[in-house]
């Protein structure tokens, strides 16, 4: 089941006005054919909002998301709100591949909006899909035992929004943290276990 986090206008203290007002000037400048700014620059911008107050939301927006994710949910309150601190909002847009088979990424990413399909291409350029991925699962688990190697791409559906961290800033959590190392191993095992029959029952 898709358990996509909440929006980040629930952590602002603005009235439904003031919000209406920042999402319709988000839609105009979509429609404009323009990069819209995320909701909560336009309140900054508005002056509806303090910097700090913009910070605190995203915070706890971060530690939210995280609390979702498989790999993350058994953690305490004090230990999501340390390790989100190695992670990193980001935006894909549609169609776009933000992981590339068979090259150096190593970042693993948590998938908070949005849709993702994960496929791989064979040289002779066939597209093979493997599976499509929706919130609050991990993506990239893989290359974490890979040297960071990618063993299959991934593209966005629709629009998408990650929170990411480099390999490197979670290996105590996946080496000496007990449960999230078990969780983690079990989403790996059983990602690699879909693929191999994936492939395994592929027409030759």
């Amino acid at each position: 089941m898709e358990l996509e986090s909440k929006k980040i206008g629930v952590y602002f203290l603005c009235s439904p006005a003031v919000m209406q007002n920042a999402v319709q000037r988000q839609g105009q400048t979509l429609k404009s054919g323009n990069k819209p700014k995320r909701l909560g620059e336009l309140l900054l911008e508005a002056g509806n909002i303090s910097q700090d107050e913009l910070e605190v939301a995203v915070r706890k927006q971060r530690v939210d998301r995280l609390r979702l994710s498989p790999v993350f949910h058994m953690l305490s309150d004090p230990e999501l709100a340390a390790i989100s601190k190695r992670f990193e909002e980001v935006s894909i847009e549609p169609s776009k591949q933000f992981i590339i088979q068979d090259e150096p990424d190593p970042t693993l990413y948590i998938l908070a909006s949005g849709r993702v399909e994960v496929y791989r291409t064979t040289l002779d350029g066939q597209h093979i899909h493997i599976a499509f991925v929706e919130p609050p699962e991990p993506i990239g688990e893989m290359g974490y035992f890979q040297g960071g190697i990618r063993n299959a791409s991934v593209r966005a559906v629709g629009n998408v929004q990650l929170l990411q961290a480099n390999y490197s800033d979670l290996t105590h959590y996946f080496e000496y943290v007990p449960r999230v190392a078990h969780e983690f191993m079990k989403i790996v095992e059983h990602r690699k276990y879909e693929t191999e029959q994936i492939f395994q029952n592929k027409p030759q």
